[in-house]
C-alpha cells in the first residue's frame, strides 16, 4: 500500500490524539492550504479503513476513532516503510507526475519528503523537469513562501501528463494492469509508476476502459492499440482533472465548429456512457477535447476515402513523398499499400499538428539507430512536400515505418502461417513482420492481430505465434522484441526446423483445409466484382461532358440534378443540392493549381452512383480546398448513395483518386471532351477491376 508523505504527516499527527484537531493546525504545521488537507482525506480514510479504524470529521476537526492498538499498527505501519531510492530519471518522472496534478503551490520541502531527498536535490531536480517542461510550452514558478508549481493553459499540462505517462509505461503493463486485480509493481521502477499513477484511481481507469470497449463495440470501428491505450488514458486524465476542477476551455467559437464534425456526435455518445457511470456530469468543453482526440484516433482498417471529405491536396501529398523517395533508393512502389498506410496516418497526424495534439512514438529511439539512413531522407522529404508544417520526430518516425516495411516486403520469400502480435501499433507490426518474413523463407503467410481485441479462434489458425507481448493463459507463444535480436532468430529458427519436420505426415488435411478456406474467399470475390461492376456500368451509362449555361452554381446544380431525377437516378434534387453547397461551405472544392472544382456529396435521395464533368460558360472563383479562391472552368460532379457497401465505396473513391493521379489526367479533366474522358474512364475501371481481382 502506497502512502504519500503528506498522508503519513497527517496521520503522525492524528494518530493518539485524545483530542480532535483543527484541520487549519495540521494545514499550518505542514504548511500548505485547508483545501489540501481536505484533498487528502479520502486517502486517509482508505487508509484507515484497512487497519479497522475510521476519520471523524466534526465542523472543522478531525480525529481517528477505534482501538488504541490499531492506531499502534498504523504507527508501526508507517515507521515500517521502506524509502525507496529512485534514480535521477526516476525521480524526474515522480516529480513531474506531482508538479503536473498539483492544483496549488508546493513546498520544496514537501517535494523533498516525496522523493526522499535533500530540498537542494529537489532544485537540481527542477532545472531538469523545467527542460522537460519547455517542449510544451509550460513553466515552473518558484517564489520563495509561495512555492513551486506548473503555469499554462489545462490543455497543454493534460497533454505532458499524457506523454509522461506513455513514455514510461508499457502497454504490456497497462493492460496487465486492466486484467488483473492482484498485480504489484515488482521493481522499483514500477514503485516511480505506481506514483506516476498515485492520483489516478485504479478502479476508474477500469470503468473508463469498460466504457470504452462498450462505446466502441455499438460503432462497430476496431482502434488500433495504441490509439486504443491513448484514448483510455486521455478519458481517464479528463475525468480525474473535471474532479479536481481542472477544466478545460474552449471558445464558443471552436466549440461551434467542432459540434459540425461527426467525431462530436461520438464524442458526445461516450459523455453521455462515462457520466451514467461515473455518476457525474461532463461539460461541453470537455465533451469538444474528446472529439478532437477522437478526430486523431487510428483505425483499424482505414481507408482513403476521398467521398468523404478527405484533402485530394493530401492525396498528392503523399504521392510526392512516395516518389521522391522511391527516386532517392532507385525503387518503384508498384503496391497501393503504402500509399493507404501513408495517407491513413498523415490525414490524422496532420490534424494532431494543427491542434498541438503531442503523439508518443516508443520505438522513436530504435527507428533511428536502425535506419538512421531512411530517417534522415524522410525527414527532408517530408520538409519539401509539407512546407511550413512543423511535423515532429515522432510523426516522421511513424512515416519511416510504413518505408521501411515497404521497403523490406520488396525483398521477402515466404513458407508457413504465422501470426504477429504486437502492441505497439500497426506499423511497428507491419516492420517485425517484414523482418520475420526476411528472416525466415519458410514463412508464407503473415498477418497481425492486436493484443487487446485477440479471441482464442484467431490463434488457432496459426501454425506459429509471434508476440511482443504476454498473451495471458497462453504457452504455445515466441515472446519477442519489435527489433529481434539474434538469440530470438534462433529460437524461432529452432521451432520451424521442428514444427516442419513434426508436420509432414499432416500436410494432405492442411492442403484440404487451405482449399476451403480458398474456395470461400473466391465466392466472396466474386459477389464484390459483380457489386463493383454494376457500378461501373451505371457510371458509364450515366456519364455525360457539357456545358453549362451562364447561372450560379445553385441554379445549375439545381439543372443537373432535377436531369437526373427525371433519368431515375435520383429521388429528388432540392435536398441533394443543399448538400453539395454545404460541403463547399465547409470546406471548399475547388482543386488548388487547376480550374477544376468537385462537387461531392453521399445522400439518401441518391439512388445510384453518378460521375460527369460540366464546363461553365463563364468561369468563377471558388472557395478552393487550401480556403483561398479559385478560378474554376469545369465542375466535376460525383454522387452516391447514403447507403453502400465499403468495396463499392473504395471504388467511388478511386474516381476521385483518378482526377489527380499525375498532371496528364488533371489536363484531361480541365480540356477533354466527352469521348476522351469517357475512354479514360473506360480504361481506368478496367484496372481497377483488374488489381481487385488479382489482390482478391
Amino acid at each position: 500500500m502506497y502512502i504519500s508523505a503528506r498522508e503519513r504527516a497527517i496521520l503522525t499527527l492524528l494518530v493518539g490524539q485524545e483530542k480532535a484537531l483543527p484541520i487549519r493546525d495540521i494545514a499550518k504545521e505542514l504548511e500548505v492550504s485547508t483545501r489540501t488537507i481536505q484533498r487528502d482525506l479520502k486517502g486517509i480514510e482508505n487508509i484507515l479503513e484497512k487497519f479497522q479504524l475510521s476519520l471523524q470529521k466534526e465542523g472543522s476537526t478531525l480525529s481517528i476513532k477505534g482501538e488504541v492498538e490499531r492506531q499502534g499498527d498504523v504507527m508501526s505501519y508507517i515507521g515500517g516503510l521502506e524509502h525507496e531510492e529512485f534514480t535521477p530519471e526516476e525521480r524526474q518522472v515522480v516529480l513531474l507526475s506531482y508538479l503536473l496534478r498539483a492544483v496549488e503551490p508546493v513546498k520544496l520541502y514537501t517535494l523533498a519528503n516525496e522523493l526522499h531527498v535533500t530540498v537542494a536535490t529537489v532544485s537540481t531536480d527542477l532545472q531538469k523537469a523545467e527542460k522537460w517542461l519547455e517542449a510544451f510550452s509550460l513553466q515552473i514558478v518558484r517564489k520563495r513562501g509561495y512555492g513551486v508549481e506548473v503555469v499554462g493553459d489545462e490543455w497543454i499540462i493534460r497533454t505532458a501528463l499524457k506523454k509522461l505517462i506513455s513514455e514510461n509505461l508499457s502497454e504490456d503493463y497497462f493492460y496487465h494492469l486492466l486484467s488483473r486485480d492482484d498485480i504489484e509493481p515488482p521493481t522499483i521502477v514500477q514503485v516511480a509508476l505506481s506514483r506516476l499513477f498515485y492520483y489516478v484511481d485504479v478502479q476508474i481507469i477500469k470503468d473508463v476502459k469498460q466504457v470504452i470497449d462498450e462505446w466502441r463495440q455499438a460503432i462497430e470501428r476496431g482502434i488500433v492499440d495504441s490509439s486504443y491505450v491513448s484514448l483510455i488514458i486521455h478519458v481517464t486524465l479528463a475525468v480525474e482533472r473535471i474532479k479536481a476542477n481542472e477544466r478545460m476551455q474552449l471558445s464558443r467559437t471552436q466549440l461551434e465548429k467542432m459540434q459540425e464534425e461527426q467525431e462530436y456526435g461520438l464524442a458526445e455518445n461516450l459523455a453521455s456512457k462515462l457520466s451514467k457511470v461515473l455518476e457525474m456530469d461532463i461539460p461541453e468543453e470537455e465533451i469538444g477535447y474528446f472529439a478532437m482526440h477522437i478526430h486523431a484516433l487510428k483505425w483499424v482498417g482505414q481507408k482513403d476515402e476521398v467521398l468523404y471529405g478527405s484533402d485530394l491536396i493530401l492525396a498528392v501529398q503523399v504521392k510526392s513523398l512516395i516518389e521522391m523517395i522511391a527516386s532517392k533508393y532507385h525503387l518503384h512502389f508498384d503496391d497501393q499499400q503504402l500509399y493507404k498506410g501513408l495517407f491513413a496516418h498523415m490525414k490524422p497526424a496532420l490534424y494532431r499538428i494543427e491542434h498541438k495534439m503531442k503523439i508518443h512514438n516508443p520505438l522513436l529511439a530504435k527507428i533511428k539507430e536502425a535506419y538512421q539512413e531512411l530517417f534522415d531522407e524522410v525527414t527532408k522529404a517530408v520538409m519539401t512536400v509539407f512546407k511550413g508544417i512543423a511535423i515532429p520526430e515522432e510523426e516522421i518516425g511513424f512515416i519511416v515505418m510504413h518505408f521501411g516495411s515497404a521497403i523490406e516486403l520488396r525483398r521477402m520469400k515466404v513458407n508457413i502461417r504465422a501470426l504477429v502480435i504486437c502492441s505497439s501499433g500497426i506499423g511497428s507490426s507491419k516492420l517485425l513482420a517484414s523482418r520475420l518474413k526476411k528472416e525466415f523463407t519458410e514463412i508464407t503467410e503473415l498477418h497481425h492481430a492486436s493484443l487487446f481485441d485477440l479471441r482464442e479462434e484467431q490463434i488457432e489458425q496459426y501454425d506459429l505465434v509471434i508476440s511482443t507481448g504476454p498473451i495471458p493463459g497462453r504457452k504455445d507463444y515466441i515472446y519477442v522484441r519489435p527489433y529481434l535480436d539474434n538469440q530470438e532468430v534462433k529460437e524461432i529458427r529452432t521451432w520451424l526446423d521442428e514444427y516442419i519436420h513434426k508436420q509432414k505426415n499432416l500436410l494432405h488435411e492442411f492442403s484440404k483445409q487451405q482449399k476451403e478456406l480458398v474456395q470461400r474467399h473466391e465466392l466472396s470475390l466474386f459477389e464484390r466484382l459483380h457489386d463493383v461492376n454494376q457500378d461501373v456500368l451505371t457510371i458509364l451509362h450515366h456519364f455525360e461532358a457539357r456545358q453549362l449555361a451562364s447561372y450560379t452554381m445553385e441554379e445549375n446544380l439545381t439543372s443537373i440534378c432535377v436531369a437526373y431525377v427525371k433519368k431515375g437516378a435520383l429521388h429528388a434534387a432540392a435536398d441533394v443540392v443543399t448538400a453539395l453547397l454545404a460541403r463547399e461551405n465547409s470546406g471548399g472544392l475547388a482543386i488548388p493549381g487547376t480550374h477544376l472544382a468537385l462537387f461531392h456529396t453521399r445522400h439518401k435521395d441518391i439512388k445510384v452512383p453518378i460521375f460527369s464533368v460540366y464546363e461553365l460558360e463563364e468561369g468563377m472563383y471558388r472557395k478552393g480546398m487550401d480556403d483561398q479562391p479559385t478560378f474554376v472552368k469545369r465542375v466535376l460532379l460525383l454522387l452516391a448513395p447514403e447507403e453502400m457497401e465499403e468495396h463499392r465505396l473504395l471504388f467511388i473513391s478511386s474516381i476521385s483518386a483518378s482526377i489527380i493521379e499525375n498532371d496528364a489526367s488533371i489536363h484531361l479533366y480541365e480540356y477533354g471532351q466527352e469521348a476522351e474522358i469517357k475512354a479514360y474512364l473506360v480504361n481506368q475501371f478496367k484496372q481497377y477491376l483488374q488489381e481487385m481481382s488479382s489482390e482478391g
